[in-house]
C-alpha cells in the first residue's frame, strides 16, 4: 500500500496520521526542545547542529547551545538554549557539509 493508502486508511479509523507509516515524528516543544521518533542513527553532534537519520531523510536541528539529552533505539532528545530550526535534506544528505 502506498503513502497515499495508508494515510486514508489511518484518518478513516481516527488514527493520527503517523501512527501507521514509517517516518518520523518531530515534535517540537517550546523554543528549548525537539523530540524525534522514529530516527535511525546521530550523524552530526555539535553544539549548534545536531543531525539525525530518519526514514524521510536527514533531520538537521540548529539552535544555541544544544545537547543531546536522551538517546534511545528509535527516539531522540534534543534540548538547547534555543532551536532555530528543524529542516530535512533528502538524498545524498549525508554529504552536505
Amino acid at each position: 500500500m502506498g503513502k497515499s493508502g495508508m494515510r486514508r486508511m489511518a484518518l478513516s479509523v481516527s488514527l493520527p496520521e503517523d501512527a501507521l507509516t514509517k517516518g518520523a515524528r518531530v515534535t517540537m516543544i517550546g523554543q528549548g526542545s525537539v523530540l524525534v521518533e522514529g530516527q535511525r542513527g546521530v550523524v552530526e553532534l555539535s553544539r549548534g547542529r545536531i543531525r539525525l537519520k530518519t526514514p524521510d531523510g536527514m533531520l538537521s536541528v540548529l539552535g544555541q547551545t544544544l545537547e543531546l539529552r536522551e538517546l534511545s533505539a528509535d527516539a531522540a532528545m534534543i534540548v538547547g538554549e534555543r532551536i532555530e530550526t528543524a529542516t530535512y535534506a533528502r538524498g545524498d544528505a549525508q554529504r552536505e557539509g
